[in-house]
């Protein structure tokens, strides 16, 4: 004895489920899904993370003139002031700095919302430009997404929970 509302067959057991394909590879995906499970293309549209907004983290601290005691004109420092390790201070001073989850990463951002190969800044006669290098969750630049962004003193960089105040000496 059957019931006629328990399906039976794979045809009976798939037939409602609707097949979408990831508009980057092709491949199918899981309806709801907000990123393609083989080549990590984001499927959503507006914003695809779960992480909390700029403007609920209130404003940006003043600026100490010592942050940037012992640096050179044009060489820059990025401060967290919101998220794990509050305070810490990177100085950047090599003409490619990298940051993520990956331990050989430049500056190691120890949680689950950075991407191994996050982002990366790079020093070039135009200043200091942040680079997201095909990260999960994005990087963000005075609360907007970016590709690639030049760096200007004050701007607020976010990289997974971490928030940083980007500082540098001016030149000379």
């Amino acid at each position: 004895m059957s019931d006629a509302s328990i399906p039976e067959s794979p045809a009976e057991l798939t037939a409602n489920i609707q097949l979408l394909l990831c508009p980057n590879c092709r491949q199918p995906v899981v309806p709801g899904s907000r990123f393609c499970s083989s080549c990590g293309a984001a499927l959503a549209t507006g914003d695809t993370t779960a992480l909390p907004t700029v403007e609920e983290t209130g404003p940006l601290p003043a600026v100490d003139p010592e942050l940037l005691r012992g640096l050179s004109p044009g060489e820059a420092v990025l401060i967290i002031h919101r998220g794990p390790e509050q305070g810490a201070r990177f100085e950047l001073k090599d003409d490619l700095v990298t940051l993520g989850r990956d331990a050989e990463s430049t500056i190691f951002l120890d949680d689950v919302t950075v991407s191994r190969r996050h982002a990366e800044i790079a020093r070039s006669p135009q200043g200091w430009t942040l680079t997201d290098v095909g990260s999960l969750n994005g990087s963000y630049v005075n609360k907007k997404l970016i590709d690639a962004h030049v760096l200007h003193t004050g701007d607020e960089v976010q990289i997974g929970k971490y928030r940083f105040v980007f500082l540098q000496v001016p030149a000379a």
